[in-house]
């Protein structure tokens, strides 16, 4: 009702509210009416008598207070919160104040109900109106003519093949495996997109400080642009009203992005730059905690979303988060297995290590030589065990320190470790100063060529020792033990001969090594 081309002058203000009073009346459904702009509480504001029942006002002439202080809450059926809470903005003052409002996941008083907002210019006069009308959730309604029995049976088909939807795509991701998931995911995406009939279906992911979030699924029609690879690590800051509703609301519908408040324009440039027209996000949580959403775009046109398309769209969300949380527990459950089993591996190894040189240690060694004796008996096959002593180690400590000490040890143990190296072979601290090598296999010729060219490596480091008495530098005295398969009885007795030849090299003057041929030693300098 516009009347800008006439030349009439403005009716009073107080005749103006007197025709619309009466006007508002003949209306079934709730309105509040202000004939002049919001500033504090000085407008003229009117409710008529279904709105002052549906939202018990205490008179047709509420003060803005009582309209702020309206107890709306948002629907639970419609956002993931599993606590009451109130909208960011309060509905009716935005659209009395000249903001576009559409809002359709309201409760007020336990009634579901929608608003929104209007404006009509009547004689030179705005007036910014809300209209409030209840959600009838039936499915079966006393029906008034035929287009009302058709469009119960869109609904119901609808139901039907949407449930038929959820069902197939439920079981698709609970019988998913490992990334199987995320196929079905992007199978999901494309068919709520279709349902909904939209241009592009995606999924957002925030960070688990939910300072930005990803864009971690999508689907888009043919001959739309996909955006997947561009939004990704977007911050808070970048869209920050977008957040803000989501975080207080579970809910971010636009059904006309050009027509976004001056508070979201960073979200407004962001769309035009997607040519996004219309949009609509539902939030996804996991123990009451958001973790992303699932959304809906227009490109080609515009779009009035509806509550079917918010309920339809939790649906696919809380299915969604559930596969979701349920791959990242998997994921973290195999990830602490992995853990663990490399923490006994860990645990293990350093059981078996000597923790100064980082060889084995004698426990490592002994269950290695009966492991190999039993498997020589089995196979008749060879094994050859050497024995190590630093010659006057004792004196060495005492006179170059401990320190020294040590570094002498490691020293032989690398020295070993290189020498004694193929598969098989074994090296490890005995015990003090004392070293061991098993070597499988092999002739005995092979043992005493390899532990005399120990001896010459050894000679060549070149590690002072000024207090020993059979050189100027430190050396080791050897015992050798080769067991043939019709010699072998077991591991103690293969240790017991390399430990007496070990005694006969350092009764004999040391720095040298002793094998046993039958009943006598023979001497390798």
């Amino acid at each position: 009702m516009s009347d800008k081309g006439s030349s009439q002058p403005l009716l009073p203000t107080e005749v103006l509210e007197g025709y619309c009073t009466a006007l508002l009346e003949q209306f079934p459904v709730a309105i509040i009416s202000s004939f002049e702009p919001i500033t504090g509480n000085a407008s003229s504001l009117y409710a008529n008598e279904a709105a002052c029942k549906l939202l018990q006002l205490n008179s047709q002439n509420p003060d803005f207070d009582e309209i702020e202080s309206l107890p709306f809450s948002l629907d639970a059926d419609l956002t993931g919160f599993s606590e009451m809470r109130r909208p960011k903005d309060p509905p009716i003052t935005q659209a009395l104040q000249g903001f576009p409002v559409e809002r359709r996941d309201l409760l007020i008083h336990e009634r579901a109900i929608n608003i929104r907002s209007h404006a009509i210019e009547f004689k030179g006069k705005v007036i910014h109106s809300a209209l409030i009308m209840e959600r009838d959730h039936r499915l079966f309604v006393v029906q008034r003519d035929a287009a009302d029995l058709l469009s119960s049976e869109f609904s119901l088909r609808d139901m039907i093949a949407f449930d038929k939807l959820m069902s197939q795509l439920s079981s698709q991701l609970i019988n998913a495996q490992g990334e199987e998931i995320f196929s079905h995911i992007e199978n999901a995406l494309e068919a709520v997109g279709e349902f909904c009939q939209s241009d592009r279906a995606y999924i957002f992911e925030f960070s688990n400080e939910g300072e930005s979030f990803s864009n971690t699924f999508e689907w888009v029609r043919e001959g739309i642009t996909s955006h997947i690879d561009e939004l990704k690590d977007i911050p808070r800051e970048a869209l920050p009203w977008f957040f803000q509703c989501m975080e207080q609301e579970g809910l971010f519908l636009v059904h006309d992005t050009s027509l976004i408040p001056e508070q979201g324009q960073a979200e407004r440039e962001e769309f035009e730059n997607e040519d996004i027209r219309s949009v609509i996000c539902v939030g996804m949580y996991a123990h009451n905690k958001l973790i992303g959403v699932v959304g809906c775009d227009m490109v080609a046109r515009h779009r009035h979303w509806t509550e079917a398309d918010t309920r339809r769209l939790k649906l696919v969300g809380e299915i969604i988060a559930n596969s979701l949380q349920s791959e990242q527990y998997m994921r973290s459950l195999k990830a602490t297995q992995q853990e663990l089993i490399e923490a006994n591996e860990s645990l293990k190894e350093l059981a078996h290590k000597d923790g100064l040189t980082g060889i084995a240690n004698r426990r490592h060694f002994d269950s290695r030589l009966q492991e190999e004796v039993a498997r020589a008996i089995r196979h008749s096959h060879s094994v050859t065990l050497l024995l190590l002593d630093i010659d006057f180690f004792k004196a060495f400590n005492d006179h170059y320190g401990h320190i020294a000490g040590d570094h002498a040890l490691r020293s032989v143990a690398k020295l070993l470790t290189e020498y004694f190296r193929r598969s098989g072979e074994v090296v490890a601290r005995f015990g003090g100063e004392e070293f061991a090598v098993l070597l499988p296999e092999g002739t005995l010729e092979q043992a005493l060529e390899l532990a005399q060219s120990f001896q010459v490596a050894l000679k060549e480091l070149a590690i002072p020792h000024d207090t020993s008495e059979v050189s100027n530098h430190l050396s080791v005295s050897i015992g050798i033990a080769h067991k043939t398969p019709s010699d072998m009885s077991d591991a103690e007795h293969a240790i017991l001969e390399a430990d007496e030849a070990l005694y006969q090299a350092k009764k004999v003057g040391r720095n040298r090594g002793c094998y046993r041929i039958g009943d006598d030693f023979k001497e390798l300098v």
